[in-house]
């Protein structure tokens, strides 16, 4: 497993090869800069948590490209829980008015048939998964090219790209000076959003961040 050499790209394939061997990828979002890495790989998961001086008991974001490939994860809710879940995501990829314009991240309870599919240091202290579908094109591309058999949702990790206590990086060359050759990049604008994404409880609706 190569996790030393620092990969700058534009090409989805590329960045999506050096996850896949377990490197630490930043990458542009809906409205800052995100790092991530395969949530199956336990090794680059905590990577992630030592050079962002986060702790695991948090737990980490995860996103993917469409709401049906994680089909499996809203199944226990009920109707007008998953309405409104669709609804916020659909919103997400309108992307109409950018100033308006929101990420949702939805915390979904782990159904007890998938409990063993969602590894425990991205759940952390928790007992429901954050998952956002992105709106973000590149990086549904991105998401759909790491689905396999050990990652059938095709999941990314995605939490911000920063040191803990440090403004999140919204270009290339902020994340650059935050991380150098520690990590990957995937070079890209981010969509724009000039709302902080939004974390929601989904079972209750409540706004969680």
């Amino acid at each position: 497993m190569n996790q030393s050499t620092s990969t700058i790209t534009s090409s989805v394939s590329q960045a999506a090869n050096s996850l896949k061997v377990g490197q630490l990828l930043a990458y542009p979002t809906e409205s800052v800069w995100g790092i991530g890495c395969d949530p199956y790989n336990k090794a680059a998961v905590q990577r992630i948590l030592a050079i962002k001086q986060r702790p695991e008991e948090k737990g980490m974001i995860v996103i993917t490209d469409s709401a049906e490939r994680i089909a499996p994860l809203l199944a226990t809710l009920d109707n007008a829980q998953r309405e409104s879940i669709l609804k916020s995501w659909q919103t997400d990829n309108e992307n109409t008015e950018l100033q308006y314009q929101q990420a949702h991240t939805w915390l979904l309870p782990i159904p007890k048939n998938l409990a063993t599919t969602i590894p425990s240091w991205i759940t952390g202290q928790h007992q429901t998964v954050a998952v956002r579908v992105i709106a973000h094109p590149l990086i549904r591309e991105l998401c759909e090219q790491l689905v396999s058999p050990h990652n059938p949702f095709g999941l990314l990790v995605s939490t911000s790209c920063n040191p803990s206590g440090q403004p999140p990086a919204s270009t290339f060359p902020e994340a650059y000076v935050y991380f150098g050759e520690q990590i990957s990049y995937l070079q890209a604008a981010t969509l724009g959003y000039t709302l902080p994404s939004q974390i929601r409880d989904a079972t209750t609706g409540l706004i969680v961040r």
